[in-house]
């Protein structure tokens, strides 16, 4: 694994309390039981109903309140699953409804050393749609103060497949480019065209998943002029052109 890699591994809390803070954003999926987190002086309960994002650098207390409780976690360093950074500024309680918890549960038994790379990102490719979609419903910030957050995202997860020009984009929403490329920065944390690639890569992750999707189809479904420019995209980023990840992650799927 590489410092800048997801990372989704099943964790048992034990009864006795401890804690710590680290770098990297963390989401915690419940599972099966119930575990106590204290974030910034407030109490959350994680079990099979509810989440909570911590945010990187934020120091959060543990607990378990079952014996044998397990739940999934999600460690997002900043610059690997693309999602903004204001979902990112306050720990975030969610709501597991019964499609998210159809795609915890399987994963309970999870260890990371029994999951390959191309597996790790795949995973965490697809809770973080789940969990963008999921924090959108919620109040952002940035979309009370200035920027819609929640809409631009939806609609950039909606459209990935169609990259549009950043004139497109911001008039889209109602704005000049300049002051929406910079706007987009303060919020999503990069500048569009980037977030944007990250995001139709990550599409492509789901995608290389399934053994009907030609690496053709894949580019055509995401964005990309042609095959060879999307096999580039995804070799600069991932290390590795697309067919050598699907064939890795299949080795390992089981």
């Amino acid at each position: 694994m590489h410092a800048a890699d997801p990372n989704v591994d099943t964790r048992c809390y034990a009864a006795e309390p401890a804690g710590h803070a680290h770098d990297f954003h963390q989401v915690v999926l419940g599972g099966d039981g119930g575990t106590e987190l204290e974030v910034e002086g407030h109490l959350h309960r994680v079990d099979a109903g509810a989440g909570l994002v911590i945010p990187a650098g934020t120091r959060h207390d543990y607990r378990g309140l079952d014996h044998g409780n397990r739940q999934l976690v999600v460690d997002l360093p900043a610059d690997s699953v693309a999602l903004p950074r204001a979902l990112f500024e306050c720990p975030r309680p969610f709501a597991i409804d019964a499609a998210l918890r159809g795609r915890v549960q399987p994963l309970l038994g999870v260890r990371d050393s029994s999951v390959s790379r191309p597996r790790h990102w795949m995973l965490a490719a697809r809770f973080a749609d789940d969990l963008a979609r999921r924090l959108h419903a919620a109040p952002v910030a940035h979309d009370a103060r200035r920027f819609p957050v929640a809409r631009i995202d939806g609609w950039l997860r909606a459209h990935a497949g169609e990259p549009p020009s950043l004139a497109v984009l911001a008039t889209h929403f109602g704005y000049g480019p300049r002051r929406f490329h910079d706007l987009f920065v303060d919020a999503f944390g990069e500048a569009p065209h980037r977030y944007l690639t990250r995001l139709r890569l990550d599409a492509a992750l789901a995608l290389l998943d399934r053994p009907d999707c030609t690496l053709a189809d894949i580019a055509a479904d995401t964005g990309f002029a042609d095959q060879s420019a999307f096999t580039r995209r995804f070799t600069q980023r991932f290390g590795q052109p697309p067919g050598h990840w699907r064939r890795a992650a299949a080795s390992m799927a089981a």
